[in-house]
């Protein structure tokens, strides 16, 4: 797994205001972080986030059945539509972990993991001649007003499924495939207080303030992916399993949006910050600061469709092996 560290003292803030704003109990803070700590809890954070937008990603086109049929020649021809939502989880000692440095003593509501969330419309067409079906899913969500000033979540992706075995009233249908998924999305809010964050230039110890700053997150992840999946037909109810193998690379960027004083030098502050890897704008007015991360990701999924005539039911759970994450995604269909 390779990391590109740029950590910005800013994505501190947005943690807490995002935690806040989403719901959180509220916390006390104590103290002044220190640019250098933050920076080691930030990098730990947005590393945790950007390893799990990649499973985030996968949801979507996990049909119960490993394969659809042919499009041509076939009677009818095979083909569906429908919509799935859920959601995946990302690991929450890093956050914990950064809030405990901001002075934020408070525990996060556990719930195995944050829940990142997820929507789109999907559709698989059967192939022409050959076993082979193919999928496309799009998802586009834009959030406001609400808990954040803006929120919005951008998932497209597209795949291709070649049946080993197509089943019969005694065989399972088995299937493998890849495909390839953009994730897309961000969030921005006001804090609704100032920020002060601790350094040390050449004179000593200085402090750096920002008044009431607007703070965001943008992130966003490309992947290729792989799957095997094994499905059964029995009556009414179709109970699949599958694996799959992703490579992606992931960003996730921060900003934050203020004006910028310090008790000390200014250009002496931006030397300081950027050797932390924080970038202070030409006009000091924004804190920003980027994370990559590129590497390999594994899960098992599966689950259980109820099939009523042309309407199918899909309850699919999905686990992030690498990283003991979990997900779970509810879809409903017309399948012809």
């Amino acid at each position: 797994m390779k990391v590109n560290t740029k950590i910005s003292g800013k994505i501190a803030l947005f943690l807490a205001m995002f935690f806040i704003g989403a719901g959180v109990p509220a916390f006390s803070q104590t103290g002044i972080p220190n640019v250098g700590d933050l920076t080691q809890a930030m990098d730990a954070f947005a590393e945790s986030m950007a390893r799990a937008l990649p499973f985030n990603a996968s949801m979507g086109l996990n049909w119960s059945d490993a394969y659809i049929g042919k499009f041509f020649p076939s009677m009818p021809p095979r083909f569906g539509v429908g919509i799935t939502g859920g959601f995946t989880t990302m690991q929450t000692g890093s956050i914990e972990n950064l809030l405990n440095t901001l002075g934020f003593s408070e525990q996060l509501p556990q719930f195995g993991g944050f829940p990142l969330p997820g929507a789109m419309v999907e559709g698989r067409l059967g192939g022409l001649f050959l076993p082979f079906d193919i999928g496309v899913k799009v998802g586009y969500l834009l959030f406001t007003p609400g808990p954040f000033d803006r929120q919005d979540y951008l998932l497209v992706g597209a795949d291709i499924r070649y049946a080993l075995l197509e089943g019969n009233l005694i065989l399972p249908t088995v299937s493998v495939g890849m495909g390839f998924n953009y994730l897309s999305g961000g969030i921005e809010r006001r804090l609704g207080r100032d920020v002060e964050i601790g350094y040390t230039d050449l004179d000593g110890p200085q402090t750096l303030r920002m008044g009431n700053p607007g703070l965001g997150v943008r992130w966003s992840t490309a992947t290729l992916d792989f799957k095997a999946q094994v499905s059964r037909q029995i009556f009414i109810i179709t109970p699949y399993l599958g694996v799959g193998a992703s490579h992606g690379w992931s960003n996730v960027a921060y900003g934050l949006n203020a004006e910028i004083t310090s008790s000390g030098n200014l250009e002496q502050a931006r030397e300081v910050f950027r050797q932390y890897g924080i970038d202070i704008d030409e006009e000091l007015k924004r804190l920003s600061s980027e994370v990559g991360i590129g590497g390999w990701s594994f899960r098992a999924f599966g689950g259980i469709s109820v099939n009523l005539m042309l309407f199918r039911l899909d309850f699919t759970g999905l686990w992030d092996i690498r990283d003991n994450n979990f997900g779970v995604a509810l879809g409903a269909r017309i399948q012809i």
